[in-house]
This record gives structure tokens, sequence and C-alpha cells, in this order.
């Protein structure tokens, strides 16, 4: 952020809240912190749950975030469970043009890494989300797999990703590849590898004396007890190890209990301490099992002039340049890998020359200025396309989008409610605004547009007390993912979900056309249901609507606690 504010964008950041970061201007409408990982009785696990899989806090927070800051393009990234995918939404109801940056296979794996019993996965390849629970690979246990599963399948049935995001950024062709085998399309994607900063003096090779060094996270997919087996059958080699994880206290009783006294483990190091522990080695390992996006840790090494000693998998062949910056071995070939290390520690020479030419592939490839020129261009082609501003206006003479959903259809009448989606919907029509009539299948023909209105025929079934409001149930999830200013319900049944568009940051109107409760033909159980409703029709919706000057003096009573009401015309 820091480097785009240098060359005069202007940036904000809209995150958690986190008492570690530094203050904004915007923190006022960050999400608060919530622990995931604490111990949690089991209805605030399943409140997070649901917070994880679609936040509507998060999306109402960003609204006014957009509305105070007023983006010409989102850069997002790593929005899991604190903000979720729901802001997605907004961005998309807003119209600000989403740059979706790739740092992990999440979009394709629930438990992000692509990886089971400690090596790669494909899995949940082709939407078998269920895998991530029976498979076991996520080590929050079955529960936490089973939200995430159920994160992935509902923003796949949804399409969160492919309606909302206009660009994924991907750090490499790899990590393209796979998206596309899963269905995406390529077109929607643009690969922009990870920069590396160059310290500002070279570090020449220590030499044969000096250690290999492996760093990074101390994990079964990060292939490190391969290394400990490999280098025990070298032993007048030394190895560094720096790093934690959960595999850090079983990597430790290997050493010992293999005796690997040319073995060492640093603890978790970065900044400057890193860099001196690379400059210190005579090159580094990259053995990981798993795919990764790129492998910034070879990266890092290039910059400080060591080669690298990597797995032949994924992303590996487009950061290591076989025989000319590092060398290949076939993942999990224990001998492979032994004489790798052999080969480029008996000739000092050739790791020199090898540590050079990787310094110089990230300073042509892999440059701060080069990725911030590239990114600079994402960035104009996304605000480019913006057609209209991207402030909401207000102004009754701007079009609005308009849905229905209450009723049984257009066409056939059956009683006012079918009259008032024709006459009505042609009126708001000839005005200029776009209406959506939400019908049932089997009443309204399969049509696409009636008189102007657009008509969206969904099924139901057909009885007495489910009809309305299976229909109502379905026409209401389609509208909360579709482009509407408002939506408006019709009688007091469907009422009951005139709150949820709202979550999504929709208006909602409710007009009511009698005091359906009243009706003899209703059960017991739906007169009370249809009571419910009535009280719902006054509090949850922007704005209620009655057809009579009885209905409005019944509404006007303090226990509807309705302080303005309109009678339609």
């Amino acid at each position: 952020m820091e480097l785009m504010r240098s060359r005069g964008h202007e940036v904000a950041l809209f995150s958690m809240a986190d008492e570690r970061g530094q203050a904004t201007p915007y923190d006022h409408h960050f999400v608060p912190h919530t622990d995931f990982k604490g111990s949690h009785g089991v209805a605030t696990r399943a409140r997070l749950a649901l917070h994880a899989i679609y936040s509507p806090q998060a999306r109402k927070n960003i609204r006014q975030m957009i509305a105070d800051f007023r983006p010409e393009v989102a850069h997002v990234r790593n929005i899991y469970h604190h903000l979720s995918p729901s802001i997605l939404w907004e961005l998309k109801a807003q119209e600000v043009p989403v740059l979706y940056h790739v740092n992990d296979f999440k979009l394709l794996c629930p438990s992000y890494n692509m990886v089971s019993a400690g090596q790669a996965c494909e899995r949940c390849k082709g939407g078998k989300f269920f895998n991530v629970v029976r498979e076991g690979c996520y080590a929050g246990g079955r529960g936490p797999s089973a939200v995430l599963a159920a994160e992935a399948y509902l923003h796949s049935w949804l399409a969160t990703y492919k309606k909302c995001v206009d660009l994924i950024l991907a750090p490499s062709c790899f990590v393209k590849q796979k998206l596309m085998e899963n269905g995406w399309d390529g077109a929607g994607i643009e690969v922009l590898p990870h920069f590396q900063a160059l310290p500002l003096r070279a570090h020449r090779n220590p030499g044969q004396d000096a250690p290999i060094l492996y760093f990074g996270r101390l994990s079964p997919e990060k292939g490190v007890d391969d290394l400990l087996t490999a280098i025990g059958r070298l032993p007048h080699i030394r190895l560094v190890i720096a790093g934690d994880g959960p595999q850090r206290a079983e990597l430790e009783a290997t050493v010992r209990r293999l005796r690997l006294r040319n073995v060492s483990f640093a603890g978790q190091l970065s900044g400057l301490a890193l860099e001196q522990l690379i400059a210190d080695s005579q090159f580094t390992i990259f053995p990981s099992r798993a795919y990764e996006t790129l492998g910034k840790s070879i990266l890092e090494s290039y910059a400080m002039g060591r080669p690298v000693v990597a797995s032949d998998l994924g992303s590996r062949r487009e950061v290591v340049q076989e025989g000319e910056t590092g060398i290949l071995y076939q993942v999990r070939d224990i001998g492979q890998l032994a004489a790798a290390i052999a080969f480029l520690h008996d000739r000092p020479e050739l790791a020199l020359r090898m540590g050079e030419a990787g310094r110089e592939l990230v300073r042509l490839r892999h440059s701060q200025e080069q990725h911030l020129l590239a990114l600079g261009k994402i960035y104009e082609q996304l605000a480019a396309r913006k057609s209209i501003p991207r402030i909401q206006k207000t102004e009754s003479t701007v079009p609005l989008r308009i849905a229905f959903i209450g009723g049984r259809g257009v066409i056939g009448k059956y009683s006012g409610i079918e009259t008032y989606y024709e006459e009505i919907g042609a009126r708001l029509v000839e005005k200029g605004h776009r209406v959506t009539a939400y019908c049932r299948s089997y009443f309204t023909p399969a049509i696409q547009e009636h008189r102007g209105i657009r008509v969206v025929r969904l099924p139901t079934i057909r009885s007495k007390h489910l009809e309305t409001s299976v229909h109502t149930f379905l026409s209401t999830i389609h509208a909360c993912f579709n482009k509407y200013d408002v939506v408006h319900y019709h009688t007091l049944g469907p009422s009951l979900l005139s709150f949820l568009p709202r979550l999504f940051g929709k208006k909602t109107v409710v007009t009511v056309q009698g005091l359906d409760w009243q009706r003899k033909k209703w059960s017991w159980l739906a007169r009370k249901v249809l009571k419910l409703g009535e009280w719902a029709s006054a509090r949850w919706p922007n704005q209620t609507t009655v057809v009579s000057h009885t209905l409005q003096k019944h509404y006007m009573r303090p226990f509807f606690a309705r302080e303005e009401l309109r009678l339609a015309d």
C-alpha cells in the first residue's frame, strides 16, 4: 500500500480491526475483531460459522466504506473468515471493479493448499468439496472442515467469485492452469509473479565450509522430514533449519533419534536476521511436497545470491531454471535429493555462478519496479471499465431496479396482486424503471418479458400451505444475489422475508392488501404465521404501504411502532 501511495495513488485499507495495525482514517469502518480459535460455546460457534460463510456485518461495513472513500478499484485478498465473500457482492452492487489476488488455492480447495496427508491432493477437483471433511485434511477438525465445505458449496452455487470478480491475479502460470482445469475462464486471469527486493550489495558465497539452509514453515507438506533423511546420508554437510510450525517438535525428535549432529534449529527468523542466515549459507533447500502458488523463499534465496535445490512440482519450474539457478529433483525421492545436495556442495564455483544467475533473474523478472508498473496498468484497465459513476444516486429521476415478490405471476388473473403486478409494473416501466416480476412457473407461461416487465419463473410446491412460502423463499434468495435497488413484497406471508434483502444492501417495501390472518380458510398454525407476518410487515421493511384508510389506521397503532405509513394509490 505504501508503495502505491508513493506513486501518487490514494489507497485505503478495509479489514478486520486489529490493535497491532497502524491507525487509518477509515478504522471505524473495520469489522470488529473476531477470535475464531478461542474456546466458545455452541451458540457462539454457530454464529462464527455463519459469519465465516457470509457476513452481513462485513457487507454493511464495506458499503459504508465505499460511500466514504469512493474507490475506483478494489484489490481483494485474504478475505476468508473475518470478512467473508459477502463483501464481493457489495462491491459488485456498488459497481466497484474487483481485482482478486490469489495467494493460495482456496478457490479450488476449502483447506487452502491442495494438501492431504502431507502431499499434493486434488480430490476436491470439480467441486467435490465434501472431501475436505472425509479426508480430514484441515487441521482444525471435522467441525471447521464442514464449515469450510459449506462455504465452498454456497459460493460455488451462487457463483460468487465468477459473478463478482472482474479479474483474478495469479502469482504463477501454474495457478492459472489449475484454475482453468477447474472451469475458470483463462481470459479472466492475469499472471503477475511476486516481486522480491534486492539487498543493496551482493553477498559473496561463503563456499563449502558454510552450511546449507532450509527456512520456512515446519509442517508435513513442506517435506523437511525428507530433507532430514537425505542429510542423514551426508554427515559431512551441515544443515540449518529456520522456522516454526506444528511439526517442529517431531522434527527435533527425529534429529535426536537419528543422532544427526550436522543438523541445528535456528527458530523463527525474519528481516535482517533471516537475510544474514541466507547469506551465511552455501545454498538453500526447498523440499516441499505441495504445489505452492510460487515459492517466495526461492526468490528470497536468489536475492541473496544463493542457488536452490528444489522438488520438481507445481510452480517450481517457473522460478528454478534447471542447471542455471538451481537443481530440481523428483518430489519425495530421497536419493535424488541427497545426490543433488552432494553435487552442488562439492562444486562451490557452480554454486556461486548459479547464485549470481538467480540474483539476475530476480532483477530482470521479479523487480519491485516492474511489478508496480504492471499492477498500475491492471488498475487502470479495471477502472476504465466503469460505465457509470460508482456513487449511488438518490434523485427520483434515476431509474430503479425493482423486484416484485409474493404474487403468482403475470398474464393470468387470480387476485388483485396479479393485477397490481401488471398495471403498476407496466407504469413503472413507462417511467424508465426496470421491473422484474417473480412468477410461479405453473402460473405464468415460459416468456422472458410481458408489457416491459422482466419475468423470472421459479418452481414451488403446489400445496395450500407451502406454495407461497416456498416460492417466496426461492425468489428472495435469487433477488438477494441479483442487482435490484428495491425488493417489493406483497401480502403478509411474504413480508416475513423482507429483512433478508436488506442484509444484502437492498431496500425493501411491503404492500399489505388485507389482514389475511382473519380469513377462516387458514388453519390455526397458518393464522399464527400470518399474524407474525403482520408484525414483520410493519417492522422489517424500509417502507410499508397499505391499500385502504382502514388498514392505515390499523397499522398506525402503537403495537406496530410505525411512525410513517403510505397509502397506496
